[in-house]
């Protein structure tokens, strides 16, 4: 039984051995056929890869034989439409648009480089051409007017000028002594104006010519005092005069050994020298002082101001001293008079005694200060027409003021006098004004000036004082006794404002 059962077991075993066997082998069949099986499909992959590779290598030939046939603007188009179907840009969009941007903004973008072609350089030729022509003839035009400084251009051709200039020619070239030029044209020049008849239109020469320039100008060459009589009435500041030590109040007795007194005061002017120190003697607390000046430019303010108070000391005055209508006398008398209404003035006195005038403008200027909006100051008679000068500033005063004025008055002065007088209200106290009713242009020339009248001036009321003057309401005259003199003007003017 035992063997027989190993028997059984051999066999089984040997069964097992043999299925076992067969299993391998077909197990090694298979592997062998799927091995052979990889193999053919990895040649087929290979094959297709390969065959794919020269498929595309081959449409890329294609494509390129196409690309070189076809024109760029096909290509762009072709590459745009297909970027828009596919809703992606390819390469070679994206860099046309890149290219294409980059020109717009060169486009854009000035390089500092012009280019022209044949026809717009000759344009541009012609254009700088033409212009610098029309500024050649603009600039000469104007050369010829600043150095004839002619007004009417027909003057140049006029017979009666062309005789002149001949005459002229004639005597240089001819006349058998030598010629001084600029006197005989001096001559001919102050000639012309006195054949005018009129008092105010003259040729001024060198001299004459600076010492008006000074009085415009607010300044001169002197010892910077103020003399009324012989009484020093006022000193400048940083004048030789101030600077030497003397006062306002000194009684002048002597200018360079020449005795000065009330009948020869008016010659001190000429007494002076004005190169060297001058020997100025005055008296002072009834001791006489001696004062060594040297004359120097001296600049005038044109104004002087205090305040009056009345008798009764309920009520105060202001007094501005107006000088003269220099450059500067706007400011000065503006400056004076708001100081003076800072300390609360009641009423004012402007005195413009032996204020002989000066510009025409600064009279409107101090005018306006007080006039009411649109009224006249003055008017303007010239050959044609009669122009009216009127206040265009809203500034304006109402307290009452009374104007000084003697037989000096003048000019500009009475311009103010009577545009306060018959356009504010004013009250005109002194002497009758000098009367000068006519208004003078002035020309410069090299060391010379010539001044002629342009046009008559009329006061507010309608009236020309030319040769007549301004008569005041009150005329008063100054009082003078044993060399000591009474201002009885100023006086009345402190009187009427004090009612």
């Amino acid at each position: 039984m035992n063997e027989e059962k190993k028997n059984k077991v051999k066999s089984n075993n040997k069964s097992t051995t043999s299925s076992n066997k067969k299993s391998k082998s077909k197990s090694n069949i298979k592997e062998v056929k799927k091995e052979s099986f990889n193999k053919s499909e990895e040649k087929k992959i290979n094959k297709d890869s390969n065959d794919s590779k020269i498929k595309k290598e081959k449409t890329k030939e294609n494509i390129l034989i196409k690309t070189m046939s076809i024109p760029v603007s096909a290509i762009k188009s072709k590459l745009e439409e297909s970027a828009k179907d596919k809703k992606v840009e390819s390469e070679a969009v994206r860099l046309y648009k890149k290219k294409k941007e980059k020109k717009q903004r060169q486009k854009r973008k000035f390089n500092g480089r012009i280019s022209f072609d044949v026809f717009g350089l000759l344009i541009l030729i012609i254009t700088v051409a033409f212009i610098s022509c029309l500024l050649t003839c603009i600039i000469s035009n104007y050369q010829f007017k600043k150095r004839t400084n002619l007004i009417n251009r027909n003057v140049v051709t006029d017979k009666s000028v062309q005789d002149f200039l001949n005459t002229y020619s004639e005597i240089l070239d001819n006349y058998y002594e030598d010629i001084n030029k600029d006197e005989m044209m001096a001559a001919a020049m102050s000639g012309m104006l006195e054949y005018l008849e009129d008092n105010y239109s003259i040729y001024l020469n060198a001299d004459a010519s600076e010492s008006l320039e000074e009085s415009l100008d607010g300044s001169y060459s002197g010892l910077g005092i103020v003399v009324r009589g012989t009484i020093v009435e006022d000193v400048y500041k940083n004048s030789p005069a101030s600077e030497a030590g003397i006062e306002a109040g000194d009684e002048l007795v002597g200018v360079n050994g020449t005795e000065i007194s009330l009948e020869n005061y008016g010659d001190i002017g000429q007494l002076l020298d004005k190169e060297n120190e001058n020997d100025i003697v005055v008296k002072r607390e009834n001791k006489e002082l001696s004062f060594k000046v040297k004359i120097s430019n001296v600049y005038v303010p044109a104004t002087s101001s205090t305040i009056i108070k009345s008798p009764n000391k309920k009520k105060s005055i202001g007094y501005i001293n107006l000088s003269t209508f220099s450059v500067l006398a706007y400011e000065d008398f503006k400056e004076s008079l708001e100081d003076l209404e800072e300390k609360e003035i009641d009423s004012l006195i402007i005195d413009l005694r032996s204020n002989t005038g000066g510009y025409l403008d600064v009279a409107s200027n101090i005018s306006n200060l007080f006039l009411e909006k649109d009224q006249i100051i003055y008017s303007l008679e010239s050959k044609n027409k009669i122009t009216s000068c009127k206040d265009e500033t809203d500034e304006k005063r109402e307290y009452p003021i009374v104007v000084l004025v003697n037989e000096a008055t003048a000019s500009a002065a009475e311009v103010l006098a009577s545009a306060l007088h018959d356009s504010y209200g004013a009250t005109i106290v002194g002497k009758k004004t000098y009367g000068k009713g006519k208004v003078q242009k002035m020309r410069q020339y090299e060391g010379s000036i010539v001044k002629y009248t342009s046009a008559k001036w009329l006061r507010p009321n309608g009236e020309c004082i030319d040769e007549i003057g301004i008569v005041p309401e009150y005329e008063v005259d100054l009082l003078i006794e044993n060399n000591t003199i009474y201002d009885k003007q100023l006086d009345k003017a402190i009187e009427l404002l004090n009612k």
